[in-house]
């Protein structure tokens, strides 16, 4: 499929990378909300009501790079995100990776029965982690058993409503 409507392709990976956030949060029972302007390395912000109304700051990043075959997967991120993503903060951040084909044609099936996303999204904590000395990007290895499910995401928020970390 050619992109007939003029949008760049890193857009239309961005809107995916989303949509693709927004169907796991859903699912969740999350709220959503952007955070504007975004000039602190923060996407989304995910709540919801439990009892202490967690929340957790999502960078979220799509990606055409991955291989699939490695237990982890090697993304190059932008120093600000890293600087930014390694600070230790009230509400825990989280960066998350949308991995996608390569072709837009080959990112999603519909059917009268299914909707089928391809690929997966993952993510990772950053918080703590040590300066970096590298000028522009610092590569990040983010484990595969690391998916965001909705599972994995109602218990990060239950952890962090108990009082616990991610």
């Amino acid at each position: 499929m050619s992109n007939l409507l003029g949008m760049a392709k890193t857009a239309q990976q961005e809107c995916f990378g989303d949509a693709f956030l927004l169907v796991v949060a859903a699912i969740s029972g999350c709220s959503v909300a952007r955070p504007n302007p975004d000039d602190d390395s923060i996407d989304w912000t995910l709540s919801c009501k439990l009892p202490k109304r967690p929340k957790i700051d999502i960078q979220i990043k799509t990606w055409t790079g991955d291989d699939g075959l490695s237990q982890t997967i090697r993304y190059p991120l932008k120093r600000k995100n890293y600087d930014d993503l390694t600070l230790e903060v009230v509400a825990p951040r989280l960066l998350v990776l949308v991995t996608i084909p390569v072709e837009v044609a080959d990112w999603m099936e519909l059917s009268m029965q299914q909707l089928v996303m391809r690929r997966c999204v993952y993510w990772i904590s950053l918080a703590g982690l040590l300066p970096t000395d590298n000028d522009t990007s610092v590569t990040v290895s983010v484990p595969r058993e690391n998916r965001l499910t909705p599972e994995a995401l109602c218990g990060m928020m239950q952890r962090i409503s108990d009082g616990g970390g991610i």
